[in-house]
């Protein structure tokens, strides 16, 4: 998204410094009519935002964005100046970032029957480059419907089959926290931990109870290995890439680049040989690929698991690694979801929930989702015009003290209807709080396909967690000064270095 959003500079580099016209784009929807007769519609050109000075061109996006790691940062401070709407001009791009939540709802009526997003340009110039066909991230139109129906009865509605896998491949990372704990405790490299168990959870998803038998063969286990460390590669590489525009940074060979044209390739490689030796070792139909086999293509099919696979590590690992965090960061309310896990008997119990959702309001994996609009449209106050660019200031709204009480506070017990407990510092009603300012799947047609598994893995790895270790904070002072950047994805600033002391059994 980030990438996306600052790479609109290419359109402008072989221009040189451009000038918008008078009589061009802005011009045009300045002198536009209200829809509909509508007396309080403005133009688009009358929403207020950061000023575009003339003859700057590209100077404005850069000196408008600032840093590529603080751009939530930025936006948040657009939107204190401006308003819930903040207009702005990306390259030749027309973009609104809105804040409000009732707008933020909206944009998905607005996104059209074939929802279109924004993608990161460096994946987009390389697949054009070589030719690659992507999956569902990547698709759009007919094709895109097509294939998304389909996923979507196993994977969104009736998706209670991957409960099984899911908690059997958690229970397995559980297993392998103590022997990954220096004599400290800590847990070493724990987002390359999280990384592969991310991975697996997918893969035991496609595969189903074949996946514990492929992971008795060495040579699966090694192909999982070496993808798990090359899927980070990539991430690393896309966020060194946000600077500069991928062809431009072809052009020049600079070596990010060089490691992505490297990366990327075996990575699709890592991921089709590991599907494709699940395929050939499976002995139940039990997975999603045999929920599929009969459905798709075996080409798009390949396609699509690809970037199953692919995009299942990042996201997932650091929002597990913040929500890992912000329970070290509270061990009162550690404590407190400890028990309610304990008390409830399940992996999936409303407090727990509430941990996840907590987590991805405060540090949402992608801060701005965006949706261009189709037709035409009223937007607020205001006109938009067709193919205007969207984007929900997820951070910002999660943050902002109208649509949640004591916004900077983490409460997982928020979210829910009936108070927790008799904790006072954790009221347990939504009194004060805005759900629908928290959008981190998206909703509509396009929402995220993978938003079930995310979610389920999520609160069965917590809940073993509380209920086998206490989590705390190693180097508490450094940790504690822990902020949220943005590489791509919303990371933390520095590794986060976590302890697990083991809970003793009351057996022993």
């Amino acid at each position: 998204m980030l990438q996306h959003i600052r790479s609109h500079r290419s359109f402008l580099r072989p221009l040189g410094l451009l000038e918008l016209p008078k009589d061009g784009l802005m011009g045009k929807v300045e002198r536009s009519v209200a829809v509909s007769g509508s007396e309080n519609v403005h133009p688009f050109a009358k929403m207020p935002g950061p000023r575009r000075l003339p003859l700057l061109g590209m100077l404005n996006d850069i000196m408008h964005l600032g840093k590529p790691a603080e751009l939530h940062l930025r936006i948040s401070q657009y939107h204190e100046l401006y308003g819930d709407l903040v207009r702005m001009q990306l390259g030749p791009q027309n973009a609104v970032f809105v804040r409000d939540p009732s707008l933020m709802r909206k944009t998905f009526q607005h996104e059209g029957a074939y929802p279109r997003h924004p993608l990161p340009d460096s994946w987009t110039y390389f697949n054009k480059k070589y030719n690659y066909q992507r999956g569902l991230f990547f698709m759009d139109g007919k094709e895109w419907l097509q294939a998304r129906q389909i996923f979507n009865k196993p994977m969104l509605r009736e998706f209670s089959w991957m409960e099984e896998p899911i908690r059997i491949t958690c229970a397995a990372t559980i297993a392998q926290i103590g022997p990954n704990c220096d004599d400290k405790h800590v847990l070493k490299g724990i987002e390359e931990f999280l990384y592969r168990w991310s991975v697996e959870v997918v893969l035991s998803v496609m595969l189903g109870t074949s996946f514990r038998e492929c992971q008795r063969s060495a040579e699966f286990r090694e192909l999982v290995q070496q993808f798990s460390s090359v899927v980070y590669d990539i991430f690393r590489c896309s966020s060194e890439l946000m600077n500069i525009p991928p062809a431009i940074a072809d052009r020049l060979n600079v070596q990010p680049w060089q490691q992505f044209e490297k990366v990327v390739p075996e990575t699709i490689r890592l991921a089709t040989a590991i599907i494709e030796f699940g395929i050939a070792n499976s002995q139940s139909r039990d997975g999603l690929l045999e929920l599929m086999v009969e459905k798709l293509d075996k080409p798009l099919m390949m396609r699509i698991f690809v970037d199953f696979i692919i995009a299942a590590g990042d996201t997932t690992a650091f929002a597990t690694v913040w929500a890992l965090y912000l329970l070290a960061k509270n061990p009162t309310l550690q404590e407190s979801v400890r028990e309610s896990v304990l008390e409830s008997n399940t992996l999936e119990c409303a407090a727990v929930k509430g941990v996840v959702r907590e987590t991805l309001r405060l540090y949402p994996v992608a801060p701005f989702i965006g949706r261009f609009i189709e037709h035409e449209c009223i937007f607020g106050e205001y006109q938009l015009p067709k193919d205007t660019l969207v984007l929900l200031s997820l951070y910002s709204a999660g943050r902002d003290e109208r649509f949640f009480a004591q916004p900077e506070q983490f409460n997982p017990y928020r979210w829910q209807r009936i108070s927790a407990g008799n904790d006072a510092a954790t009221p347990g009603n939504r009194a004060g709080n805005t759900p629908s300012a928290s959008l981190p799947f998206a909703i509509g047609a396009r929402s995220c396909i993978g938003q079930k598994i995310a979610q389920l893995q999520m609160h069965y790895l917590i809940s073993l967690i509380l209920t086998n270790f206490e989590v705390g904070l190693a180097g508490k002072e450094q940790q504690e000064s822990i902020k949220p950047i943005l590489k791509m994805i919303t990371v933390p600033n520095m590794p986060v270095k976590l302890s697990f002391q083991t809970i003793p059994t009351s057996s022993s």
